[in-house]
């Protein structure tokens, strides 16, 4: 996936939508502008975390999470070369929205 088709990213997103909603998640994904280097990116919301997933058509990607609860946030860089490391990815994503908290 040397260049990241953004339709692809944003059909799999759509994909997983229902599933997020299901467990009280509200999603927005946004395609920005076409560039060299276009994005697109999801942000997520449930009661614990916001995430940010932007990719870009380089095949770069960041994921961004912050806790609620603590204020803690975190960025992971990602290279996605496949339709596989793509969903890999967002499978990370709805594990780290939806991971419990540590006390």
């Amino acid at each position: 996936m040397n260049k990241l088709d953004l339709d692809a990213f944003s059909a799999a997103v759509q994909e997983r939508g229902p599933i997020w909603e299901s467990e009280n998640v509200q999603w927005r994904l946004t395609i920005g502008p076409a560039r060299d280097k276009s994005a697109a990116w999801v942000t997520c919301e449930n009661t614990q975390r916001a995430v940010q997933l932007t990719v870009w058509t380089s095949g770069e990607a960041e994921l961004d999470v912050g806790d609620f609860l603590t204020g803690a946030t975190n960025s992971t860089h990602y290279d996605l070369n496949t339709r596989q490391d793509l969903d890999d990815c967002l499978d990370d994503l709805t594990r780290r929205l939806n991971a419990p908290h540590n006390r």
